[in-house]
């Protein structure tokens, strides 16, 4: 069993979206504490992360996150919608 860790910037990102958003994207993410590959592993410069897909009300949402196995930890960092959000996690891992 995993733990999902929240950090500062991903904070920040789900202080902008709505509340409904946030409560379906705690409730879709659950899914991280029993199996954390069920994102997509990135390639490139974000090789390092996950994306985990989700929708609510009808639009598409990403949590972006890293795996810690050794404190068995899902870390997530950035949570947005579709749009940009690759070029947003790009600015948050120069």
């Amino acid at each position: 069993m995993y733990r999902r860790i929240i950090t500062s910037s991903a904070k920040r990102s789900l202080k902008k979206l709505p509340r409904k958003v946030r409560e379906d994207l705690l409730e879709e993410s659950k899914i991280l504490e029993t199996n954390p590959l069920a994102g997509n592993k990135l390639s490139g410069p974000l090789y390092s992360l996950y994306s985990f897909h989700f929708k609510s009300d009808n639009v598409n949402y990403r949590i972006a996150y890293t795996i810690d196995r050794g404190k068995h930890e899902v870390v997530i960092h950035l949570a947005d919608t579709r749009e940009n959000f690759y070029q947003k996690l790009r600015r948050l891992f120069k």
